[in-house]
């Protein structure tokens, strides 16, 4: 959002900074007026403007460095002989969709790739995703020559690499040289996920462990003991297409003997009387200790993609 704001003001030359830019000010200038609107209609952004420590995306100097980034990039993709685009989708840490885009091509001899932006599509469907990447390629003027643009790379997801009606195939009808690659980064976890799909022993595995992330993100009483007692957060358990949740895998294995504690203390405080958080410390104990929990725990954490 906040960079749709520059982009707005630089499409129509207005002026990114007011005379006085101070928080109370009656007058910040039309971009910050512009955040201002924008946070009053989006409530992450609001949350994010209110809240955030580390990178809000106001001053000027954050401003200048964003516009004359995407200037760059559409300057090298102008001069660039061939162009291919990449794109996914996943869910952020509030549950909202994500779609992000990549470009690749060759600078001085060597391929790139430079993050274009992030979408939030109204449907998840072909349709709505290859509307997405056509209007982002019409912002560099691609259909002048469309030619250029020889690969799109998703995962085998038949939303994406449909034949027919698929993202890629519409895609494909504006730009004829795209053809469609199969995602490197997909296909160990896609391997692993069918491989492991026949057992119904690690399913279970594998729904214990968002189990036992999930159990920790839902509560700040819980999440307390656990920084105090592990010192480490666990993975937010959000479930994606081909991930097996590696990082929660190797944190789990990492820290399982202090995990262990932390079920113990909520189980054995007597300052603790709620009898969910009780009943499933409990359970989540006993996969802890299970030997062969501890055995797939083990094994995949040797085994996973990281």
């Amino acid at each position: 959002m906040i960079i749709n704001c520059v982009r707005f003001c630089g499409a129509f030359e207005l002026a990114l900074r007011g005379h006085n830019e101070i928080i109370d000010s009656t007058n910040p200038g039309i971009f910050r007026g512009l955040i201002s609107f924008s946070a009053e209609l989006d409530t992450v952004l609001k949350a994010h403007l209110e809240n955030s420590t580390v990178f809000k995306g106001t001053s000027k100097t954050i401003q200048n460095e964003l516009l004359q980034v995407m200037l760059e990039v559409c300057q090298e993709i102008k001069q660039a002989t061939f162009l291919a685009v990449i794109a996914d989708e996943t869910s952020d840490v509030s549950n909202t969709f994500q779609f992000v885009i990549v470009y690749r091509y060759v600078v001085n001899n060597k391929p790139v790739e430079r993050f274009w932006t992030f979408l939030n599509p109204s449907k998840h469907d072909a349709e709505t995703l290859a509307s997405c990447i056509l209007k982002q390629l019409d912002k560099h003027n691609m259909t002048d020559s469309p030619q250029k643009l020889i690969d799109q790379t998703y995962n085998n997801a038949s939303v994406m690499a449909g034949i027919h009606n698929g993202m890629q195939a519409i895609v494909q009808n504006t730009y004829l040289n795209a053809q469609y690659i199969h995602c490197h980064a997909h296909q160990l976890n896609l391997v692993m996920m069918r491989a492991a799909s026949v057992s119904r022993e690690i399913k279970v595995f594998f729904a214990n462990i968002q189990g036992i992330c999930a159990f920790f993100s839902t509560s700040p009483q819980r999440t307390a003991v656990l920084d105090d007692i592990v010192k480490n957060r666990l993975p937010r358990a959000v479930v994606t297409r081909w991930n097996f949740q590696s990082r929660s895998v190797m944190t789990i294995f990492e820290h399982r003997e202090a995990i262990v504690e932390c079920m113990k203390s909520l189980i054995n405080d007597t300052a603790i009387h709620n009898e969910s958080t009780i009943c499933q410390a409990s359970g989540h104990l006993k996969i802890l200790t299970d030997k062969h929990f501890m055995y797939w725990l083990s094994f995949f954490s040797k085994v996973m993609p990281f």
